[in-house]
């Protein structure tokens, strides 16, 4: 059947065929002489088929793959696409989230992604209750991460596991430049090598005498429709940083 009537049949128009010619996904059965492009009637489940992967935003060359694929590929292709398109689905609702809960007249909630895991090195203390209470400790296990020789990122990072009466108990950690040898913390027992996975934080900065920033930036979290997850991170820059990032870790659902 000519182009037209093939069109027709499946619905696509002149254009959608001849691109798809092109790309080499859908060729004619045959060519006359004039030019005119020959299809069969058994092209049609073809043609619908890549056309629905085009709809569902498959790559041209994906669609080329799929298409000279066996029957193994085609499925391992398929969960591919399906995992991309899990990610796309919970990357939007995010953004919809974020979205619908931003005034711009408020003090403003930021997002981070950590896209891989990231490696720390804990120090676990118990402090004094108080106003930025692990601000003591900060700069001793700055002084024995140098002594140890290990390689780290700017940014100190505290996270609070107990507060019972007048003592808190919480960690300092740092976030690795390159993996340690856990042999060098082996004289070091409050000290350990821990790995967070991938994770979307909301993030806002504070001063640290806002003892009431907890509640506050967990309300602002809640309006915009998130929901939390794991252990807050406090980031400071400098153990006598007088701000810094609380980091509340979001559960992201697609």
């Amino acid at each position: 059947m000519t182009i037209n009537k093939f069109s027709e049949q499946t619905g696509l128009s002149p254009s959608t065929l001849r691109f798809y010619d092109q790309k080499k996904l859908l060729e004619p059965m045959k060519r006359l002489e004039n030019g005119y492009r020959i299809y069969s009637g058994d092209q049609v489940e073809k043609a619908l088929i890549i056309h629905s992967l085009r709809l569902a935003d498959i790559k041209v060359e994906d669609i080329y793959q799929f298409l000279h694929a066996g029957e193994g590929e085609k499925q391992e292709l398929i969960s591919a696409w399906r995992q991309e398109v899990e990610a796309k689905l919970s990357s939007l609702n995010i953004a919809k989230q974020y979205l619908n809960g931003l005034n711009y007249s408020e003090q403003h909630m930021h997002l981070i992604k950590w896209s891989s895991p990231t490696t720390f090195v804990w120090f676990r203390h118990v402090v004094p209750r108080a106003i930025n209470p692990f601000q003591s400790v900060m700069k001793a296990d700055m002084e024995n991460i140098k002594k140890l020789g290990i390689n780290v990122r700017p940014g100190i990072f505290i996270r609070t596991l107990d507060a019972k009466g007048a003592s808190m108990v919480g960690e300092v950690g740092f976030i690795l430049n390159e993996e340690t040898s856990s042999d060098s913390l082996k004289s070091h027992s409050n000290t350990y090598i821990d790995w967070l996975e991938p994770t979307l934080y909301a993030t806002m900065n504070f001063n640290v005498c806002d003892q009431f920033m907890c509640f506050h930036f967990i309300k602002l979290v809640h309006r915009f429709g998130f929901n939390t997850k794991g252990i807050k991170l406090e980031k400071f820059e400098s153990p006598n940083a007088q701000t810094f990032s609380y980091m509340i870790p979001l559960l992201i659902q697609s």
